[in-house]
């Protein structure tokens, strides 16, 4: 009687297996259904342009991997990094964004800031990440991440993003961070002081007592794919600065400054 019930028992599992689908077909469903999923969390960038939102999610998969460690003794002093900027452009290779992300820190003590800058372009119809480089430029005391200043033209192909840093602290202190761009692609880096100065006394009495300037521009050279540099250090103490040195620095896989363009030296 045992032997009938067990034999009866196996016989309705088996039935009830058969009326669903095999395991293939469920672990199919399964594989179709986390595609759907993951199809509708990753956007398709084929519009015209980008907002801000796009890239910040087009950005999402590198700032997964990077850590945000405190910078002070509070765990709550990370960086933050709630100010960013997003330029078009267009060249002969292309269409791009430049997009730079002011990460800041903890606005006292010696926590430190800098911009990271991620490119976008234009391909098959979708705007994908082409490079990006973090702590790229800018920064200064106090958490100061500095921020995208403009793309100056270098080269007949290509541009330099100028990143603008610095903090003023018992005085000023400026510099600019120049990065190469050319067919969507971060190259070499180079920078310089752009102000520095400081004074003594207070209110009424305050007066400067040293203060330096660069000013620079690039200038096309004929039969050449690459501009020059021209470095001019101004002493700015009068109210009309005085120059006082200039350079014509010609590119030679980047530009190389002369120390005496550094404030100090």
């Amino acid at each position: 009687m045992k032997q009938l019930l067990y034999f009866s028992v196996i016989i309705t599992l088996i039935a009830c297996n058969g009326k669903g689908k095999s395991p293939a077909q469920n672990s199919d469903s399964t594989n179709n259904s986390q595609h759907t999923k993951v199809v509708a969390e990753i956007p398709v960038f084929n519009k015209d342009s980008l907002q801000v939102a796009d890239a910040e999610v087009l950005v999402r998969s590198v700032y997964d991997t990077v850590k945000n460690l405190p910078q002070t003794d509070s765990k709550a002093d990370t960086i933050t990094r709630d100010d960013t900027q997003l330029r078009y452009y267009k060249d002969q290779s292309g269409q791009y964004y430049v997009y730079v992300v002011e990460n800041r820190g903890p606005m006292y003590g010696v926590s430190v800031g800098w911009c990271d800058v991620f490119i976008f372009r234009k391909s098959e119809g979708r705007w994908k990440l082409n490079d990006f480089r973090l702590q790229a430029g800018g920064g200064g005391m106090y958490g100061n991440p500095g921020s995208f200043d403009k793309l100056e033209q270098i080269g007949e192909e290509s541009k330099a993003i100028v990143l603008s840093g610095g903090q003023t602290h018992m005085g000023n202190n400026f510099n600019v961070t120049m990065i190469e761009l050319a067919n969507g692609k971060l190259g070499n880096t180079f920078g310089f002081p752009t102000l520095s100065d400081y004074g003594e006394g207070a209110g009424d009495d305050y007066k400067l007592t040293v203060c330096d300037e660069n000013r620079f521009f690039f200038r096309k050279v004929p039969d050449r794919k690459n501009y020059e540099l021209i470095l001019e250090r101004y002493n700015c103490l009068d109210e009309k600065p005085i120059k006082v040195d200039s350079v014509v620095i010609p590119y030679q896989n980047g530009y190389q400054i002369p120390k005496r363009f550094s404030f100090g030296e």
